[in-house]
């Protein structure tokens, strides 16, 4: 070969090579906006002029916090937004107290109202962005900010984070439970001075009425209330009715629903059998204080979190200090085993994890000290309900003004502390398409679908992520037509890039942007680290 020709073989392999690696670049971009709302922040809390804002009411149903967030989004674009709220002593100023561990009530609709919630990174970016008082109203709460590390060990491997991606720290979050993170969230959005166009009612939704007018619309929301049946007007109408999923119901005895691609053959469902066990104790700092390292593991995220070998074992144990002198424990297993009850039970659990690194001494100091505390132990024990996702995106007749958010479009495994992730997805989705004819005062035909679509894009990576790792335990359900054996090779990927992530920084970023939907599904498959993947397979490194 000529000199000349093997220059024009060597220009044009550079050529593809660049070509490729735009291509690649511009696919990823194209992930980033379809699976995260890393793109999407910027337009989140972004308000129309009064006079373009959308006629009529945004009717939320369901007042938790992916209807909360709902009613936030639609203030920005709806001249009036209505919350209806099942439980009545929400309105109360019981409801919204700066203190939630004051609350003299309990949700009872929301199983895991005392129970585990974890606030990964993109709930506080959402709100951060929705409520620019929010640091001031954690402050007052005595809801710490925290970098959005906790501390992952998989299978004794704990995995590596970021901390210089990002300078100086973490991208952060709030450390709360779920009784802190809804209530802060419900007084933000409820503030009448600082949104007026939002209000709550107190009711039971018990149907939609189609607009006669306009059959491709709801025109109506029917409400048992104390006073009687009472019926609102809607532009849009937002379902967040949670597990009970009660607007699929609403819209099929309103004359939705059916066609080729039916909603009753549109849900699919796993079962990963968990359950957990939830410690809540009071600790003061005159008694954490006697673990020297507590202070420094709590300032910079989590406390811990095992999560054992699923081919060993099947639980996991963690702990974080939530809002005030709250410390959160939470002892999760797959399958039939047994639950703790007791401090002991919590040494168990973390013992079972079976690590394959000593677990720090400290650790077992902090469960110790929980013994001088015990008395302000609160404990809940809750048996995880199936995985699902109704998806709503293949539906063929919708109604054009009627969405649906949270749980009430998906569940899945809350050991992995996403449902708030999903709830604030929602969120993004539903600011997303107003966004689009932020000009227009109307919902255009195509508005359902539109949503639907932007939002099983972000779901999608959730669902699939969760049901992998779920389906590395044995005692798991499979979806049907599924068997545990599904994804078998994404399955031992996953647990070689943990294994490899307590050493090596890129995979271990890689693992946590999967966490927290910051990356894309298929950052973790660049060729450097398949490479790495690969010669760890092949040499045992």
């Amino acid at each position: 070969m000529s000199f000349k020709s093997l220059t024009w073989v060597v220009t044009t392999l550079l050529a593809l090579l660049l070509l490729l690696r735009h291509v690649i670049r511009r696919f990823r971009y194209h992930l980033l906006k379809k699976e995260t709302a890393m793109l999407d922040w910027a337009l989140m809390g972004k308000t129309r002029e009064e006079k373009n804002k959308i006629s009529g009411t945004a009717v939320i149903c369901g007042g938790s916090i992916a209807g909360l967030l709902a009613a936030r989004v639609c203030h920005d674009h709806f001249e009036r937004v209505v919350v209806v709220e099942p439980e009545a002593w929400l309105l109360t100023e019981d409801g919204v107290q700066v203190e939630s561990w004051e609350q003299k009530h309990k949700r009872a609709r929301v199983m895991q109202y005392t129970s585990l919630h974890v606030n990964l990174a993109p709930i506080t970016d959402g709100l951060l962005h929705l409520f620019p008082n929010l640091e001031k109203e954690c402050h007052r709460s005595k809801i710490r900010f925290m970098p959005a590390d906790f501390k992952n060990v998989f299978g004794g491997h704990k995995s590596l984070v970021p901390h210089e991606e990002f300078g100086a720290s973490l991208p952060r979050t709030i450390g709360a439970g779920r009784q802190g993170t809804e209530t802060l969230i419900r007084r933000l959005t409820l503030s009448t001075k600082e949104y007026p166009n939002i209000s709550q009612i107190s009711g039971l939704v018990k149907g939609v009425r189609a607009d006669s007018k306009n059959p491709k619309f709801l025109e109506s929301v029917q409400i048992q209330t104390e006073a009687g049946l009472k019926e609102i007007k809607a532009a849009l109408v937002v379902d967040c009715t949670g597990p009970a999923r009660a607007g699929q119901e609403w819209i099929r005895s309103a004359g939705f629903g059916a066609g080729p691609k039916a909603l009753d053959k549109l849900t699919v469902s796993y079962d990963p059998r968990v359950r957990y066990s939830s410690f809540i104790f009071n600790m003061p700092s005159e008694v954490s204080n006697k673990v020297l390292e507590f202070d420094e593991e709590q300032a910079t995220g989590g406390l811990f979190g095992y999560k054992g070998d699923p081919s060993i074992t099947r639980t996991a144990c963690s702990a974080m200090k939530i809002e005030a002198d709250l410390i959160s424990i939470v002892c999760a297993a797959w399958g039939s085993a047994e639950l703790p009850d007791s401090i002991e039970g919590i040494r168990d659990c973390l013992r079972s994890t079976k690590s394959s690194t000593p677990i720090p001494e400290w650790i077992w100091k902090f469960i110790d000290l929980c013994e001088e505390v015990e008395d302000t132990m609160q404990l809940s024990k809750v048996r995880g309900s199936s995985s699902y996702w109704t998806h709503f995106e293949l539906a063929s007749d919708l109604p054009a003004n009627w969405i649906a958010s949270g749980d009430s479009v998906s569940g899945v495994n809350p050991v992995f502390g996403q449902g708030g992730t999903k709830a604030m997805m929602g969120a993004v989705s539903l600011n997303n398409i107003l966004q689009e004819f932020n000009m227009s005062r109307t919902i255009p035909e195509d508005f359902s679908r539109r949503f639907f679509n932007d939002q099983a894009g972000k779901l999608k990576p959730l669902w699939f992520g969760n049901k992998m790792v779920d389906y590395s335990y044995k005692t798991t359900i499979p979806e049907r037509g599924e068997t545990l054996e599904t994804g078998a090779f994404l399955q031992w990927y996953s647990q070689k890039l943990q294994t490899l992530a307590s050493k090596d920084k890129q995979i271990g970023s890689i693992i946590w942007h999967t966490i927290h939907s910051y990356g894309t599904s298929i950052d973790a498959f660049h060729p450097v680290i398949v490479w790495k993947v690969l010669i760890s397979t092949i040499f045992g490194k």
